[in-house]
């Protein structure tokens, strides 16, 4: 469990670092396929959506790695006070 938080923390920060450079160039790409570009000036670009969507992965990959975190805390303790 922990590797999957692990592997979960990776993610989170993958998504954010191409949230953040989203950010800095203003020019949004979707992940999945070679489709054109978004750009921020653009009002009938989906820019806003890709954005969104990349911080929304973040933070739900944080929020798994810690969910895993805790309960593979709580499974240790467990096994550690399993009767005889």
């Amino acid at each position: 469990m922990r590797l999957f938080a692990i592997f979960c923390y990776a993610l989170a920060l993958f998504y954010g670092w191409t949230a953040v450079e989203t950010m800095r160039s203003g020019v949004a790409r979707p992940l999945g396929s070679a489709a054109a570009e978004h750009r921020r000036d653009d009002p009938e670009s989906r820019y806003q959506r890709y954005l969104a969507a990349r911080w929304l992965y973040a933070s739900g990959f944080v929020v798994l790695g810690v969910v895993m975190q805790i309960f593979a805390g709580r499974f240790e303790k467990l096994e550690r006070d399993e009767p005889k």
